[in-house]
């Protein structure tokens, strides 16, 4: 990942789709806003984005009032890609980017439980070996009860090698429903 993203992967090139990826942003129209709140006043939100490339959905979460993103990548030229997108994005006026933190990390290493977390295409870009590890490592994550996990399964069908390795709705849910997650919405 560090050689595609130190060559100069531009935006719109091979996976960087140059803007929020389409089915966040409809998952994001749909809901009027994921800040919740409660009897004592407002509850803090916090959003955990693995594989966040140039944190394109990043951005995206925090206008919808998320409180903390946690933008993760293991390449250092991709947290630099996202680093200055966020600022780009920032500094044209559009508020305070204090709710975004990217972290150049490995996904299996972090720590901390979020209310949200949105895998789109990380788990694809996994070698098929750590599945497994996956879901436990995002039941860790996700906040007991009430967080919410939300993957876009893909690739779909059959393909040899990778990255990015074939997926399919059944394989989610059998990596996921064994760690306890239940699925309460798949969409097409």
């Amino acid at each position: 990942w560090e050689a595609l993203w130190a060559d100069g992967l531009a935006k719109g090139s091979r996976f960087d789709v140059a803007g929020v990826s389409r089915p966040l942003a409809a998952e994001l129209s749909r809901r009027r806003n994921h800040a919740s709140t409660s009897a004592s006043g407002r509850t803090i939100m916090s959003a955990l984005i693995p594989g966040a490339g140039r944190a394109y959905d990043a951005i995206a979460l925090a206008e919808h009032g998320f409180d903390s993103v946690i933008a993760v990548d293991l390449s250092p030229a991709a947290c630099a890609a996202a680093r200055e997108e966020i600022a780009t994005y920032y500094n044209a006026d559009h508020g305070n980017s204090t709710a975004i933190n990217v972290i150049c990390a490995d996904f299996f290493d972090l720590e901390g439980q979020y209310d949200f977390i949105w895998d789109n295409t990380f788990l694809c870009a996994l070698d098929p070996s750590t599945r497994e590890r996956w879901a436990l490592k995002m039941k860790e994550l996700l906040k007991p009860e009430t967080g919410e996990l939300i993957t876009c399964v893909f690739p779909i069908g059959e393909r040899e090698g990778g990255p990015p390795f074939a997926l399919s709705v059944p394989l989610v849910k059998s990596l996921l429903e064994p760690v306890g997650f239940q699925s309460t919405l798949v969409q097409d």
